[in-house]
């Protein structure tokens, strides 16, 4: 009796051991499965701080979005577009195209063309887009959650609606206007304290959406864009696909979306930016060097267009030229004749005047002769 309690002591130990060798064998193999899968993007947010200068905001204490740039990608340089309302320059970001094609540069205007938000929403990728007012209604997509506000052109009620529908809409793609800045660059420019503070103010705004990605557990899965709009904005991308901690040479906001359209398979229509191959790392499945060939074909072909486009405006100058001097021409030839009517005109005169002087002189002689006959004859034949 005692040996068969033995016996099956043993074997339910033995059991144990199995049970939790293979347990811990699963364990071990879900980890290695977990850590052998790619990352993905979860989210990507496009933040475009209206009037933010990237000179002014190295200078000054804006430890979030600053931050940002040290752990992805900074342009050097980023050339915007003309005009630089925010109406034009919005719409050239989320477009890819150049005011001149997009053609919603002012109120009343319609665009010409697709956002980002809207390829997005055909490919049944959910969006957002906070704090669109205004003119800048007409950018929004059909079918994506456009928060209607209020936010009465200020950053902290952008932000607070993003948060607040943060559980609710959880959307791929978000887009988000923070346009307070704008009214400090165009009333004390860059260099006054104003809007250095103004700056600090909007990065902390821009520091609570990053500390609810942090909470959430999402900050290192996220794609996060920031640019501005006129002047010369900065460029910061952060995400899985970008290198980090490194500066690439300068850039045109058009190139914002082209970019974001080609890591997520959104084919644009037509746009006037181009991809930023150097901005990415190899983990996105190509090496260094394609990635660096591809800028460089871009860059080529993107050239060739810029000369074959100034071949056609020296063209078009020799033209306007060539009409200059055909118009100064008709001009003369036109002033001629009314120097020639002016002096018919006044030789008329002259002529008319002289017949005046005439007339008088007569009417006056008919009227010295009448005088001196009605004497003669009235001395004549009255006798007195």
């Amino acid at each position: 009796m005692y040996i068969k309690k033995i016996c099956i002591i043993a074997m339910a130990m033995l059991a144990c051991f199995i049970f939790s060798t293979n347990t811990m064998a699963e364990e071990k193999a879900t980890e290695q499965k977990a850590e052998n899968e790619p990352k993905v993007t979860s989210k990507i947010f496009m933040v475009i701080v209206d009037g933010l200068q990237d000179e002014t905001l190295q200078k000054t204490s804006a430890p979030n979005i600053n931050g940002l740039a040290t752990t992805g990608v900074r342009a050097s340089k980023v050339i915007s577009v003309f005009p630089e309302s925010r109406q034009a320059t919005v719409a050239s970001i989320l477009t890819g195209m150049l005011p001149d094609n997009h053609k919603f540069m002012q109120v009343g205007d319609v665009l010409d063309g697709k956002s980002i938000q809207s390829f997005m929403e055909q490919k049944k990728i959910n969006t957002c887009f906070y704090g669109a007012e205004g003119e800048l209604k007409h950018l929004l997509a059909d079918g994506g959650h456009n928060c209607k506000g209020p936010f009465n052109n200020k950053d902290e009620l952008v932000i607070n609606n993003l948060l607040s529908e943060w559980t609710e809409e959880q959307s791929y793609m978000n887009i988000i206007l923070l346009p307070e800045l704008r009214a400090a660059f165009d009333k004390f420019g860059v260099n006054s304290n104003e809007y250095r503070m103004a700056v600090t103010k909007t990065d902390a705004q821009v520091g609570r959406l990053l500390k609810k990605l942090h909470d959430e557990e999402l900050y290192d899965s996220s794609m996060i864009v920031l640019t501005g709009t006129l002047g010369a904005p900065p460029l910061i991308m952060k995400g899985l696909p970008f290198k980090s901690g490194e500066t690439i040479p300068p850039v045109s906001i058009c190139d914002i979306t082209p970019t974001i359209g080609y890591l997520n398979g959104v084919k644009l229509e037509k746009n006037d930016g181009l991809v930023l191959w150097n901005a990415f790392n190899k983990d996105v499945g190509q090496s260094s060097e394609y990635l660096q060939n591809e800028r460089i074909k871009d860059l080529s072909s993107a050239n060739t267009h810029l000369q074959e486009e100034m071949i056609r405006l020296q063209e078009e100058k020799l033209l306007v030229k060539s009409e200059q001097e055909i118009i100064a021409k008709e001009k003369e030839d036109i002033q001629r004749q009314i120097d020639e009517r002016d002096q018919k005109i006044e030789s008329l005169k002259n002529r008319i005047n002289l017949y005046h002087i005439i007339s008088l002189v007569i009417i006056g002689v008919v009227g010295v002769g009448y005088l001196v006959l009605y004497k003669f004859l009235k001395k004549r034949f009255l006798m007195f």
